[in-house]
């Protein structure tokens, strides 16, 4: 049987865990592309109006929201990544353990169980580079976005306890 047959059976049976879990990624990947493309658009008229934002409830709102479900999407994203090569060693520990070494012929059988073994772990790997690449190739402003609404956020939430204890105060501009 060839390598590109076994690497085939692989992925039809123990592996397939492995390329659904990489579709899943893909998804949250297109999610945060998705999410940082909008909140790139308004992101400098935010910062250049944020003086007036605070009066704006509606779009205060949509800062936070934006803020938090891009932070949230893209550490899902970088977490996803991280798993793939411990799912790969758990394919190959799977794969041991069903080795059997009772006689010759078992001996002979154990040889596809061992190359199964070894394709999960490559298949984690390779995920994990592919991902890794596309997040340093496509994703590299996100983390200056997502500081960007941080500070965005955090003068806004800061103007309105101001205004807030200004309004208790009775003080009035």
């Amino acid at each position: 049987m060839s390598i590109i047959a076994k690497l085939l059976k692989s992925i039809i049976s123990s592996d397939i865990y492995i390329l659904i879990f990489g579709f899943v990624t893909l998804y949250v990947a297109l999610r945060v592309n998705k999410l940082r493309n909008l909140i790139d658009n308004d992101i400098y008229e935010w910062e250049e109006k944020s003086d007036e934002l605070s009066n704006n409830p509606e779009k205060n709102n949509k800062i936070f929201d934006s803020y938090k479900h891009l932070n949230r999407s893209y550490t899902v994203f970088i977490s996803l990544i991280s798993i793939f090569p411990l799912l790969g060693m758990f394919g190959t520990v799977i794969a041991l353990l069903s080795i059997n070494m009772s006689d010759s012929e078992a001996i002979n059988a154990a040889k596809d169980s061992f190359f199964n073994a070894l394709t999960s772990t490559t298949w984690g790997i390779i995920f994990s580079v592919v991902f890794k690449i596309a997040n340093a190739y496509y994703f590299a402003d996100v983390e200056d976005i997502i500081q960007r609404l941080l500070s965005l956020k955090k003068k806004l939430i800061k103007y309105g306890i101001d205004e807030s204890l200004k309004n208790k105060s009775g003080w009035r501009i």
